[in-house]
């Protein structure tokens, strides 16, 4: 296989129409792996889909720059890579204003919700998406990263540049700092509960108790 592919990537180098046969070729080869690639950073199937076909726009633009002899799919993942985070980057620069609740991890449907509780946690959503803008760029950005994106702690890591620990400890006081700016009303500690718990990796249904100490105990060991 290997033998195969590099055949192919020195097809495509040496461009014209044999050329583009050749990166059609290598796309339908590995376009399945990229796209397992994109998802580890993009949740939305769409998009995914979309950034496999700009990483391809710079396979074929890039080709003639690969080195034979060296890793191709080494080569391909970090150019699927850095384009997933390129991705992320430019998105999470977006002003908190188009940030809506359908987009926020929190909100998103779990089977054991009945609709009542969805609809508590879709409430606290919208909060969410609403106060943003009270907080410090650094705060605001690493809930978008990991309540609107999805991302884990070490992929937004990856993205602000900042070790594992550092994210997890910036997250917990972006959402206390979070709670502290919402209005009266609109359930402050319940709020502050919920992500606090999302942060921690406990999916806890919205209602159920959570002793206060505990969750941060476990948010600041994980």
């Amino acid at each position: 296989m290997t033998e195969i592919l590099e055949a192919l990537v020195a097809r495509a180098a040496a461009g014209g129409d044999d050329g583009a046969d050749a990166i059609g070729a290598l796309y339908d080869e590995l376009n399945d792996t990229v796209y397992h690639w994109v998802r580890f950073y993009i949740r939305d199937g769409h998009v995914a889909e979309d950034l496999c076909q700009e990483v391809w726009l710079k396979v074929a633009q890039n080709i003639s720059r690969y080195r034979s002899g060296t890793s191709l799919p080494a080569w391909l993942r970090t150019i699927t890579k850095n384009t997933a985070l390129d991705y992320l980057r430019s998105v999470q620069r977006r002003p908190s204003e188009v940030l809506y609740a359908d987009h926020l991890e929190l909100d998103r449907p779990r089977f054991d919700q009945s609709p009542e509780e969805h609809a508590e946690r879709r409430a606290l959503a919208q909060a969410v998406a609403s106060h943003l803008h009270k907080l410090r760029p650094d705060q605001r950005k690493v809930l978008i990263l990991r309540f609107f994106d999805g991302l884990s702690p070490g992929q937004t890591a990856q993205i602000m540049e900042k070790s594992d620990g550092a994210v997890r400890t910036l997250t917990v006081r972006a959402l206390r700092k979070l709670a502290a700016v919402m209005p009266a009303g609109e359930s402050s500690p319940e709020l502050i509960e919920e992500l606090l718990s999302a942060a921690a990796g406990r999916h806890r249904v919205v209602g159920a108790r959570v002793d206060a100490g505990e969750t941060r105990a476990h948010v600041a060991t994980r």
